[in-house]
């Protein structure tokens, strides 16, 4: 393994280690949510996410979210698109964000939540 990646491996370790733990769950939540609902995603998504469920849910670390992500993708929840956009957040000052592809998007789901019926077709009882 490069020195380069050891580093941002061990920097994404500290951080996640120093972050708070219920902030943890809730952000792993938060994109694991974010993956069943849509094809694809970024952490400023994940952010709005915790904003609206958990909002006195904080961390001194932000950039903990990398960790939360690289955890998402290690469980095979998500994996890197290779595309990056421009952030959202005020706070990060339209720096690139990856784009994540979902492994878990609900089809189903969004079939009955756009039209009322479900993808998959059910026998109807004679």
């Amino acid at each position: 393994m490069s020195e380069v990646v050891e580093t941002k491996d061990e920097a994404i370790d500290r951080v996640e280690r120093n972050a708070n733990v219920k902030w943890r769950v809730a952000a792993y939540k938060a994109c694991c949510l974010c993956a069943q609902q849509w094809i694809e995603f970024s952490t400023d998504d994940v952010w709005e996410l915790m904003d609206a469920l958990f909002p006195d849910c904080q961390t001194h670390e932000p950039r903990a979210m990398g960790a939360i992500m690289r955890q998402a993708a290690r469980a095979g929840k998500i994996e890197a698109s290779g595309e990056y956009f421009k952030s959202r957040r005020p706070e990060c000052h339209s720096r690139p964000v990856a784009v994540w592809d979902s492994l878990t998007f609900d089809h189903d789901a969004l079939m009955v939540e756009l039209t009322g019926m479900s993808s998959i077709k059910k026998e109807i009882p004679a």
